[in-house]
């Protein structure tokens, strides 16, 4: 993926804050986090439970074949939802390179698939076409079959947008602020859990995966 000189200073700031820096740190300049906050990575084999935080609304958007997919398609599976667009030079790369990683850990624990699903939601339709899309999944490896790239109209798009939270706002070079935000969805559809830039952790969202797996 190539970068400009402004991108690639911003990634690697992203990067560097995400990784050194346990404290919730923005996506964007400019934005609040509204999501139930973090307070620690939870250590491997420790007990705990994930609220439920409310229904994931639904929505109908078309994937990459131009197929019509919503959340009833996954019913069932525990699902990972984020937002991002193909021309964003920091934070959208940096958060489906850990989805990326994420994907990988759970095709190794035979979760992918069978038990999860991957979704990310373009918030730029307009330029993300599917070709542009299908080059953005391909330059991350994603696995086509659990983890799909979804977009609709402009309208479609703007009240999942205003459905899941995330506001965006067209700067005059092109780029698009936005909040970073990802969630993680039970078999039921409903939130179980929100992370930012800072704790999207691949390993730590295994182990909530796992949690949710062990509820009666």
């Amino acid at each position: 993926m190539v970068l400009n000189l402004k991108g690639l200073i911003n990634l690697l700031i992203l990067t560097t804050m995400a990784f050194l820096f346990p404290i919730q740190v923005n996506a964007h300049k400019g934005e609040e986090h509204h999501g139930k906050a973090m307070e620690e990575v939870k250590p491997s084999g420790s007990l705990y439970q994930l609220a439920v935080i409310n229904p994931a609304p639904d929505f109908t958007l078309a994937d990459l074949k131009g197929k019509e997919t919503n959340l009833n398609d996954l019913k069932g599976k525990i699902k990972i939802i984020n937002f991002i667009y193909t021309s964003c030079p920091d934070a959208c790369p940096i958060a489906t390179g850990m989805l990326s990683k994420l994907q990988e850990i759970l095709k190794k624990d035979g979760l992918l698939g069978e038990r999860v699903g991957i979704i990310s939601v373009s918030l730029d339709p307009e330029r993300d076409i599917a070709e542009q899309l299908q080059k953005y999944a391909d330059g991350f490896k994603a696995d086509r079959r659990s983890w799909m790239f979804l977009r609709g109209t402009g309208q479609q798009t703007q009240k999942v947008l205003s459905d899941y939270d995330i506001w965006t706002k067209k700067l005059d070079d092109g780029t698009i602020d936005h909040v970073m935000r990802v969630y993680l969805v039970d078999g039921q559809d409903m939130i179980r859990e929100i992370y930012n830039l800072a704790f999207l952790q691949p390993e730590l969202v295994v182990r909530d995966i796992e949690m949710i797996l062990t509820e009666k």
